[in-house]
């Protein structure tokens, strides 16, 4: 496991879910930052979704517990890969598979209160999106990595 493989994975994976909340919020109207500042649910309660405009409170620590969640997501979806990141489908395989589990184990497992927030912000189809986001964010930060090593 590489710890560049996990930052690289991570980042990119959180940054794709971060535009795909954004956007879905625009779409629909609402402001761009509500879903960002909805993670910041566990620290500042369910009015932390009804937060429109950028804050350090809110939007910071909704987007500094958002990050840190998909670093840590990209650990086991490193553990899975090994050392082989130039498989393309090992790497897609792992990234889904990493992605369900995140998802399950977001709206599943977890008290409410540590859930990513989202749904206090946008419809499920909406942050299903985003879940997608982190599956294709996940692979293209291993592919980067892998690419900017073969250089």
């Amino acid at each position: 496991m590489s710890g560049r493989v996990v930052s690289a994975s991570g980042a990119c994976a959180g940054l794709a879910m971060v535009l795909v909340l954004m956007a879905s919020a625009t779409r629909r109207g609402r402001s761009h930052w509500r879903p960002i500042n909805a993670t910041s649910h566990w620290m500042h309660g369910q009015a932390a979704a009804s937060v429109s405009r950028f804050d350090l409170s809110h939007t910071l620590t909704g987007f500094a517990t958002h990050m840190l969640a998909s670093l840590w997501w990209a650990l086991p979806f490193s553990a899975l890969l090994g050392r082989n990141t130039a498989s393309s489908p090992r790497v897609v395989a792992a990234a889904a598979g990493t992605t369900v589990l995140a998802a399950l184990v977001d709206y599943g497992l977890v008290p409410r209160r540590l859930t990513p927030g989202w749904e206090l912000a946008l419809p499920k189809t909406d942050f299903a999106k985003a879940y997608v986001a982190m599956a294709l964010g996940l692979a293209l930060g291993t592919f980067l990595h892998h690419d900017a090593r073969m250089r």
